[in-house]
């Protein structure tokens, strides 16, 4: 089939690629730059951590995507996948029902090895953090950072090694009517037999009659220069969540308060 894909995100791209590798003729196209500097694909980095509380099947499937991020740092010829660890911290102690305590046991159960934190660990391993507030958690060596920017720069490069057709400066306006393709922000119809759209955080406001169902968000993204770096390193200070538990209660997105604050330039102390 002729498909078109409309958004080269990490799922258009992902998609394309698999597509073409069945066999089918893909264009990708997108308003460009690619990577898009105002995609949700190109943030600074993405947290790849096991911790999914009590689900189960999240949890599986949150293995089989670190074991993928494995095979691309080999595949992708470069490290972009950080293997850190992930850190989260409670004020208050783990109990059962806690998303803490809840994947630790997950966890236990499916082969993995997690370990639980005190004040004393808290301390001595991590330093940056006030151990007197933030005294309980635990600590998993699975885990850790994307450089998701770079990672869909080099998936571009591959799906276009691939014989995938990627056409930049090219906006989504609507889908094509009396037929199948779409119809772009330019005017012009492309047509194919199949259309696949992954339009991000763009997809209420491209298809409106899925604003009732979709809504786009935004979280802030904030720096801390530290006077002394040295306790923000990724083995001292490695991706993190803070009383992430409290967060989920108020509604809020499942990554919030995660951090991977070794990256190059960020650094925060939540702690202090």
């Amino acid at each position: 089939m002729r498909v078109l894909v409309a958004g080269a995100g990490i799922f258009g791209l992902t998609a394309a690629l698999e597509l073409r590798r069945r066999g089918h003729a893909v264009r990708l196209v997108d308003p460009g730059p690619i990577p898009h500097p105002l995609a949700a694909s190109t943030d600074i980095s993405k947290v790849v951590r096991l911790e999914y509380g009590a689900d189960e099947a999240y949890t599986a499937l949150a293995e089989k995507a670190i074991e993928g991020w494995r095979r691309w740092n080999h595949d992708l010829g470069v490290r972009l996948y950080h293997e850190t660890g992930v850190l989260f911290l409670r004020r208050t102690p783990l109990a059962p029902g806690t998303l803490e305590q809840d994947s630790f046991e997950v966890l236990g159960r499916r082969g993995h090895r997690p370990e639980l934190l005190d004040a004393v660990a808290v301390s001595r391993r991590f330093p940056a953090w006030n151990a007197d507030l933030f005294a309980h958690g635990t600590y998993d060596p699975e885990g850790g950072y994307v450089e998701s920017g770079r990672v869909v720069a080099r998936l571009a490069e591959r799906a276009r090694d691939a014989g995938v057709e990627v056409s930049e400066g090219i906006a989504f306006a609507r889908l094509l009517e009396g037929g199948c393709g779409i119809v772009t922000a330019g005017g012009e119809h492309i047509e194919a037999d199949q259309v696949l759209l992954a339009l991000g955080a763009w997809t209420p406001h491209a298809l409106p009659w899925l604003a009732a169902e979709f809504r786009s968000t935004g979280h802030p993204v904030f720096h801390l220069a530290p006077e002394d770096a040295s306790a923000f390193s990724a083995e001292r200070f490695p991706v993190f969540c803070a009383d992430i538990t409290a967060i989920e209660r108020r509604g809020e997105d499942r990554a919030a308060w995660s951090w991977p604050a070794h990256a190059p330039g960020v650094a925060a102390a939540l702690g202090h």
